[in-house]
């Protein structure tokens, strides 16, 4: 990156921006005519000028008695609106399928300029090392990234297979070294309420670190479970999915992070908390996009989108800017540094033409304009990542004995089976009749019955390689297949599909190019997406990959899938932290509400 893009601390500059408030020392950057919102009052201050001396605002309100020199730098806003840069408190890179440098390109030039990764998707592949290896990509680029350290891996210890394991010493590691600022989500939340000591040790290091601590509280208990989960430590959720479960958490003093990604459409569900109970106080309340892949943020944006859709939800629109700026940043204990347009802050300001569609007309981070017109102003180096970053995937080439599920005799068979729900992240446990054919049973599109199969994909042998299952709801035809290394949250192999021979091919393309996504249709590939890094990202622009998302969508359609963000719904059927049935290497897991998670059978006897 350029010099210009140097952020400085706060520290070696007060003194300085005290002069430059008081007109002793030229500023570098002057915006003039701009129509403030003040995220701290709620309030429009018309005819507000902004002066910024080395990242950081000097003065917010009239800079005529300002210094100013050649090297200043004089913007009209022309009455634009002047608003805080955008927090997302909660989001995954990886679920863009781009790297981090990729993912910033793209959503710098719609306002996003501080962003709370949690990179457990790298980590349940690479371990430890990922953190590190991605505090490192972030550095030198201009956008603010508060990593999450990730703390559950696997996602649920005993239950499933990862390709590493971060415990209480990892994630002590993380925070000592500084690649962390804040501790990852903790979905294991039966783990938390059911006082497992490891969980606890974890959360402990957490509170020792004086991290904020973040939560994914899946269960349906808003009394003792969510009480407990809070009790323990945790700040914030993003797994309300009802504005019941959303006001709760509010009232017991837990951040809300209302979620709008890609597939995971809860914002409509859980904004009439707030707009069903006019005058309620709305700073527990965020707007975050947790998973979007690269074709949301190219065709739509990024969190300018849930901003949007937040307002023509009936939120009032200077409401909505705050749960994107001032509330996250007070839930990530970072007000004092990002989140309003006030003096001593960091000058991340967007200038906007309106606040309905909120038109960005510039993006300014630390400063330094970054975008205009949705247009990035700068180059965006790349990152060269190690070779064991990018040879991830350990499996040999599948045949369709492998997907076999064998069965003695001819009677019908009752199994268990996972119904997904588009647009939800749980699945519905349901059972179905089966009859063997030939000592097997088979997939059954006809029913809308596909098989699934879970593969081992990491470096490390272990006892349980594989499982096999049953999903409904997807709506494959025929001869169709998908196959993706992207399996929350261990990221094995997952693969669905209505014939076996389709399930190899969609497997064994995935294997060969080391990771990525197939879709077979009619028995031959018609959709692919490569995944170098991690088995998860691919090392191309924001553009490039949105069209290589397109391509695997279209397929997907073509394969009978017809919901949106297909591929991200199914992504989550190996989430064993989620209700009520899913798959991991090992096994079917069952999670009821107030209960432990525990193994069932394909087959019920």
């Amino acid at each position: 990156m350029s010099e210009k893009y140097k952020r400085f601390a706060y520290d070696q500059v007060a003194r300085e921006l005290a002069d430059v408030a008081m007109g002793r020392r030229p500023a570098d950057l002057v915006i003039r005519n701009g129509r403030l919102v003040n995220v701290i009052t709620a309030q429009i201050q018309a005819n507000t000028d902004v002066a910024v001396y080395k990242g950081f605002i000097a003065l917010v309100g009239d800079a005529s008695h300002i210094m100013t020199d050649e090297n200043t730098e004089i913007i009209d806003a022309e009455n634009r609106y002047l608003a805080p840069g955008l927090i997302d408190s909660h989001m995954h890179v990886e679920s863009s399928m781009v790297d981090l440098r990729s993912f910033a390109a793209g959503v710098l030039a719609h306002g996003t300029t501080t962003i709370c990764p949690d990179n457990h998707e790298m980590t349940n592949v690479l371990g430890l090392r990922a953190v590190e290896l991605f505090k490192q990509s972030s550095e030198g680029i201009p956008i603010k990234v508060l990593t999450a350290m990730p703390v559950c891996v696997p996602s649920l210890p005993g239950m499933e297979d990862a390709g590493a394991v971060i415990g209480p010493q990892e994630v002590k590691t993380g925070y000592e070294n500084g690649w962390a600022q804040l501790q990852g989500e903790q979905m294991n939340f039966p783990g938390v309420i059911f006082g497992d000591p490891t969980v606890h040790d974890i959360t402990g290091e957490g509170i020792r670190a004086d991290r904020v601590l973040t939560g994914h509280y899946a269960g349906e208990d808003l009394n003792a479970g969510l009480n407990a989960f809070i009790a323990s430590g945790m700040t914030s959720c993003h797994e309300s999915t009802t504005s019941a479960g959303a006001l709760r958490r509010a009232q017991l003093g837990m951040y809300v992070q209302q979620r709008y990604g890609s597939a995971w459409l809860d914002l409509p569900n859980l904004i009439t908390a707030v707009t069903d109970n006019p005058g309620i106080d709305t700073r527990f309340f965020t707007l975050v996009t947790d998973d979007v892949t690269s074709a949301t943020i190219r065709d739509e944006g990024h969190l300018i989108r849930v901003l949007r859709k937040a307002v023509s939800l009936g939120v009032n629109p200077v409401q909505a800017i705050q749960m994107v700026t001032i509330n996250p940043a007070q839930l990530l204990e970072k007000s004092r540094w990002i989140g309003s347009l006030t003096p001593g802050r960091a000058a991340d300001i967007l200038l906007m033409d309106d606040l309905q569609s909120f038109n960005i007309h510039r993006v300014i981070s630390d400063g330094v304009t970054v975008a205009k017109e949705g247009t990035l102003s700068f180059d965006m180096a790349k990152y060269d990542y190690p070779e064991w970053a990018l040879n991830t995937v350990h499996l040999s080439p599948l045949n369709p004995g492998d997907f076999s599920i064998p069965v003695a005799g001819t009677a019908p068979q009752t199994v268990r089976v996972m119904r997904i729900v588009p647009g939800m992240v749980f699945t519905k446990a349901e059972t179905a009749a089966m009859v063997p054919q030939a000592g097997e049973l088979k997939a059954d599109p006809e029913k809308d019955l596909a098989k699934i199969g879970m593969f081992y994909r990491h470096a490390d042998e272990i006892t349980h390689p594989k499982s096999l299952g049953f999903v409904s709801g997807t709506g494959m035809k025929p001869g169709a297949a998908y196959a993706s290394t992207v399996s929350h949250d261990c990221h094995n192999l997952l693969v669905i599909g209505t014939d076996d021979a389709a399930m190899a091919l969609a497997a064994n393309t995935v294997i060969e190019s080391k990771g990525g996504t197939a879709v077979v249709v009619d028995y031959k590939v018609a959709g692919h997406m490569p995944l170098p890094l991690a088995g998860l990202m691919s090392l191309e622009s924001i553009d490039t990959a949105a069209d290589q998302v397109d391509s695997v969508e279209e397929a997907m359609e073509q394969a009978g899938c017809v919901h949106q963000s297909m591929e991200m719904t199914l992504s989550l059927l190996g989430l064993v932290v989620l209700g009520e049935l899913h798959i991991s290497n090992r096994g079917l897991v069952e999670l009821k509400d107030g209960q432990p998670p525990r193994f069932v059978d394909l087959i019920i006897s």
